[in-house]
């Protein structure tokens, strides 16, 4: 069972009173903190998923990631909103992108050139909320895809938000024809492995992974 850590550093705690604004230094050290630990546990995919932050904080965030990652066995994917994003992920030196929002065609390819033109190969992930973004991805040969929302609905207003369940993560990872489909939304220790049963290469999530749930996946 392969694993994607998912971050939100925003999960990790308000050292402050419930009403000020919490502390950035804490928190991003917290964070750190956390991945170091997935990076040390043998997380494979570690997405950065910070929407608050802009480009240069993102970037900065990454490369420091990087160097707790680095000699260990996981890969960093930064979320970004489009291909063009991409070249702050190559400036980190992270492994790659997970290409946030419907997938679009040529997304990937332009992924892969920002990668190329400084002789790097690029990990393309891509969230599929349904068959036709399932296709759209298999011929934008991806790596990597998110299948969502299997048990629990997503809080983001422009995703999918019912549950679609076992069956339609079952056919989701048969039209994607070998490309990896992780399982996400709602996936725990407790419900993992009937994912894996359905076909999924592995899961996804933020909890999961908060928690240190994920741990007990070891193995599996």
């Amino acid at each position: 069972m392969q694993l994607c850590a998912i971050t939100d550093r925003r999960l990790l705690g308000n050292p402050n009173p419930p009403d000020a604004r919490p502390d950035e230094a804490i928190l991003r050290h917290r964070l750190l903190t956390l991945i170091q630990g997935w990076s040390d546990g043998g997380v494979p995919f570690i997405q950065l998923r910070e929407k608050d932050l802009d480009a240069a904080e993102l970037q900065s965030l990454a490369q420091e990631i990087m160097t707790r990652v680095v000699g260990n066995r996981s890969r960093l994917l930064v979320n970004i909103p489009a291909p063009g994003a991409a070249s702050l992920a190559v400036a980190a030196g992270a492994d790659g992108v997970h290409l946030a929002g419907k997938p679009v065609q040529g997304a990937a390819a332009g992924v892969r050139q920002a990668f190329g033109a400084s002789g790097r190969q690029a990990i393309v992930s891509v969230p599929c909320h349904s068959r036709e973004d399932i296709d759209l991805a298999r011929k934008e040969q991806v790596d990597m895809i998110l299948f969502s929302p299997v048990f629990e609905k997503l809080s983001a207003p422009r995703e999918v938000s019912e549950p679609q369940g076992l069956e339609a993560l079952r056919e989701a990872c048969a039209a994607a024809q070998g490309i990896p489909v992780f399982a996400l939304g709602g996936v725990s220790a407790a419900n993992a492995s009937a994912c894996i049963a359905a076909g999924a290469a592995g899961v996804a999530g933020i909890r999961l992974f908060t928690t240190g749930d994920w741990r007990l996946l070891k193995g599996s």
